[in-house]
């Protein structure tokens, strides 16, 4: 276990935007967090850093409370809202994050050469594309070799080949055995990354396999004949047709879909529960 959450609560005035929130995340995991504006993401990733203060709640790393020092050697944050100095190197940077942990030139270099950035890394940054700057603040929270790495939103604004560098880089990481915890609008990334996927509703964290647990449809197909399509809009239950399938509701049961079929002639030749994609998911759970 890396990261341990116990009973995390969170006010803003008189409203709870977290409630008593507990989870942990082991080594090596990706973690996604799903949830539209103002669900709580940020303020989760922030209460964890205690960029907020909060009613209640435990986080440790290693038995290490976010009270202490020692909780960011081995936690790193990557927030939506980035800044840096235009006027210094990618460089000048690392070596600032360097310094302050006591880092060899080495341990430099290992990160440089890991981003990709020995092209660029000794130009100022406000030459930097959004990219490339992006590739610098991972670059920088990979400096103190942490266990956890939590980025908020890191593929804003980036074009599609910084995507795909992005994504390529995170699985990088995660095949070092660094945890990641990231939160993203982006359905279709998100789900390219991970299969371990988190809702945040309400306040409410549901960290629960959401997707297996979700009713899906199922693909039926048959041996298409002519009078098929005839036959079908006589079925009392609702479908919808895809050449020779014909996709259930998940609201009905399968069997009365094969039950009505079978009476009717029909000759059936597969079976299969049709895979819920992300963006199905979301809007059954969050009622769009």
């Amino acid at each position: 276990m890396v990261l341990q959450v116990n009973e995390l609560r969170k006010k803003y005035k008189n409203k709870t935007v977290l409630q008593n929130i507990s989870f942990f995340i082991n080594a090596g995991e990706i973690i996604g967090l799903v949830g539209p504006n103002g669900a709580g993401k940020t303020t989760l990733m922030r209460s964890i850093l205690a960029l907020e203060d909060i009613e209640n709640g435990k986080i440790t790393v290693k038995d290490i409370p976010n009270t202490q020092p020692d909780f960011f050697k081995y936690v790193s944050f990557l927030p939506s809202d980035n800044y840096l100095y235009m006027h210094l190197t990618g460089y000048d940077h690392l070596s600032f994050v360097a310094n302050i942990y006591n880092l060899a030139q080495k341990e430099i270099n290992e990160v440089i050469d890991l981003i990709g950035m020995r092209s660029y890394v000794n130009q100022p940054v406000k030459s930097y594309s959004y990219g490339m700057r992006q590739h610098l603040f991972i670059a920088l929270s990979i400096l103190t070799k942490p266990l956890i790495i939590l980025m908020d939103e890191p593929f804003n604004g980036l074009d599609p080949t910084s995507i795909i560098e992005l994504k390529q880089l995170i699985r990088t990481l995660h095949s070092q055995g660094i945890s990641i915890f990231i939160s993203t609008h982006n359905l279709d990334i998100l789900e390219d990354l991970t299969n371990t996927i988190w809702f945040i509703k309400d306040g409410e964290l549901f960290t629960k396999d959401i997707i297996s647990s979700i009713d899906a449809r199922y693909e039926i197909e048959f041996s298409y004949n002519h009078s098929i399509e005839q036959l079908l809009k006589n079925i009392q239950l609702p479908f919808q047709m895809n050449g020779n399938f014909l996709l259930t509701d998940p609201a009905y049961n399968m069997e009365k879909y094969l039950e009505w079929l079978l009476k009717n002639g029909v000759q059936i030749k597969s079976v299969n529960r049709s895979k819920q994609n992300l963006e199905d998911v979301y809007r059954y759970f969050y009622d769009v």
